[in-house]
């Protein structure tokens, strides 16, 4: 099979939601696609997953995500950014480019004015599975508990970028908000008074239960990435 160059990625991506409207049946058929290729071809998969998340991981970016949710911890961001690829590989560029520029996408539009806590599971800005569908294909092929980030370092030809690159500011400084992202500030103009609601439980998935504190949800966050700057399954 031809190796998963970016292109193909991305074709990937964009099937996917085609395929089903469900964000974890979307995620496992993008498993299933990758459980049938060669390992390689599921590594470079991850890789390009890595490149596109690290790409999209700016403090502007994150300060969108912030405005649309009322607060963003960092896994919560994580899971925006794969949400962003759902969105198709044209929109992700350009929203990248200019975060402000969500406030243009319907899918977000249609968020504007309603109480966080009544949005519906599937028109919450994240998809937490695709993070794993490529891990799981891994371990398919090479055996329960093998470890895809160790193996994706190892496959990698340039090390990854794993950083934000641009201006840390505080989110919950209004001026600056308005400075930086007038349309979602415009769009969103009230943040939340107090801790998010649990994002609802997904009709095509289990619960995701969450263990993050008020603190985490609420007065910018902090320059740290867990899940970005430290790769699972390496030594400290």
């Amino acid at each position: 099979m031809p190796a998963v160059d970016v292109g193909e990625f991305w074709g990937l991506i964009e099937r996917a939601v085609r395929e089903d409207p469900g964000r974890a049946r979307r995620a496992g058929w993008i498993q299933a696609q990758l459980a049938a290729r060669e390992v390689e071809e599921i590594l470079e998969f991850e890789a390009h997953l890595d490149d596109a998340s690290d790409r999209a991981m700016t403090w502007l970016m994150w300060g969108a995500a912030y405005r649309i949710f009322g607060g963003c911890s960092d896994d919560g961001f994580c899971y925006f950014r794969t949400w962003l690829m759902s969105l198709g590989r044209d929109t992700f560029e350009r929203l990248v480019d200019d975060p402000d520029a969500l406030a243009r996408v319907p899918q977000v539009r249609s968020l504007a004015g309603r109480v966080r806590g009544d949005w519906r599971a599937d028109e919450w800005p994240e998809w937490e599975e695709l993070n794993y569908a490529a891990s799981e294909a891994f371990e398919g092929v090479r055996g329960h508990g093998a470890n895809i980030y160790r193996a994706v370092e190892e496959h990698r030809t340039k090390p990854r970028l794993q950083t934000l690159q641009d201006e840390h500011w505080n989110f919950d400084d209004p001026a600056e908000t308005v400075r930086r992202l007038p349309q979602l500030a415009r769009l969103f103009p009230d943040p939340a008074a107090g801790p998010l609601p649990p994002v609802p439980v997904s009709p095509d998935g289990p619960p995701v239960p969450s263990d993050e504190s008020d603190d985490a949800r609420g007065g910018g966050p902090v320059p740290e990435i867990p899940g970005q700057l430290t790769i699972p399954g390496l030594p400290e």
